[in-house]
């Protein structure tokens, strides 16, 4: 007996050790809500990346270094079926392997280029239901490009609050033709820096994608109290021939549970224009039920577009 409980007493502590050096989660979402668009009510396919699961993994290897990886999965709540296209595999959102060190890390597969890494965390609504007013919207220089296929992505260490990103990806399986993946593209490139300090956060990017079109962006935010103001600028191609600009502003202001979402955006090139507000109430950590509304202006919507956007939704995140 006492044989069998040192046994025991010497397996579980390796496994305790097996399980300190690498561990793999699992982790996601699932959103679902009642919105109006385009003058028509329907059920959300769950906001952008709020339905979705990754697995993700790490393994400790010594002297500071670590093996990462991750594999995210989007999917429509409300059917169960995959959100991909003839083009995307399951795991279409990102999936990638990389090690991590004292030089930073450096990630390797499909994933977001530096400029979509850094933009979407300026914006109130965080690119998601129809009160975003994120400057994505936009597409400049990112149309068909948002993500990048055989990529290789590098992040610095942090150095006084300076982070330095950087990513090239192949110009094969970057560019889509009828359907279908085609050859003889651009490189896909980009690189940016972030600054953060304290209350304020401030980042320049540039991305060239498969078709040769440019995009450059500055994104800031500063919190005091409870507050967080947040700014975008992006100028970028959306054909060979023109380009065009867009910002936006907005704020997030937490309240207890609740947090109140505002956002403008501005694209007087395309002539359009966007307001939206919103509100976040959390019932736990976990589960957050929201409603938005949104207004289109501009000659640049159709008549459908201009009709006011409404959500009332709830997203569980585990």
């Amino acid at each position: 007996m006492k044989k069998s409980l040192l046994a025991l007493a010497v397996l579980s502590a390796f496994a305790g050790a097996a399980s300190a050096q690498s561990s793999v989660t699992l982790s996601g979402g699932i959103d679902a809500a009642i919105q109006r668009v385009n003058g028509d009510w329907n059920m959300s396919t769950g906001n952008s990346g709020r339905t979705n699961f990754t697995l993700s993994g790490r393994e400790d290897l010594g002297g500071g270094m670590a093996a990462f990886f991750a594999m995210n999965y989007r999917f429509n709540q409300g059917t169960g079926q995959s959100t991909t296209t003839s083009t995307a595999s399951s795991f279409w959102r990102q999936t990638w392997i990389g090690l991590s060190g004292g030089f930073g890390d450096v990630r390797l597969g499909r994933m977001l280029p530096v400029l979509q890494e850094f933009n979407g965390g300026f914006d109130p609504f965080g690119t998601e239901t129809v009160g975003s007013t994120h400057s994505g919207g936009l597409n400049a220089g990112l149309a068909g490009n948002a993500r990048i296929n055989n990529a290789i992505y590098y992040r610095s260490p942090s150095l006084g609050g300076l982070q330095v990103h950087a990513n090239i990806a192949a110009g094969d399986q970057n560019l889509v033709s009828g359907g279908a993946f085609v050859g003889g593209s651009e490189r896909p490139i980009g690189f940016g820096a972030q600054y953060a300090a304290g209350p304020l956060k401030l980042v320049a990017a540039y991305d060239r994608n498969a078709r040769d079109e440019k995009t450059k962006g500055i994104y800031g935010s500063f919190a005091f109290g409870n507050t967080t103001l947040m700014a975008q600028y992006e100028n970028g191609d959306v054909s060979a021939t023109a380009d065009q600009t867009v910002y936006s502003i907005g704020a997030r202001v937490a309240m207890g549970a609740a947090t109140l979402k505002a956002g403008y955006r501005n694209n007087s090139d395309a002539e359009q224009k966007k307001l939206g507000l919103g509100v976040d109430y959390n019932l736990s950590k976990r589960t957050v039920v929201y409603a938005d509304v949104a207004k289109q202006s501009g000659d640049g919507y159709s008549t459908a577009a201009k009709k006011a956007q409404f959500d009332v939704g709830i997203w569980h995140k585990f």
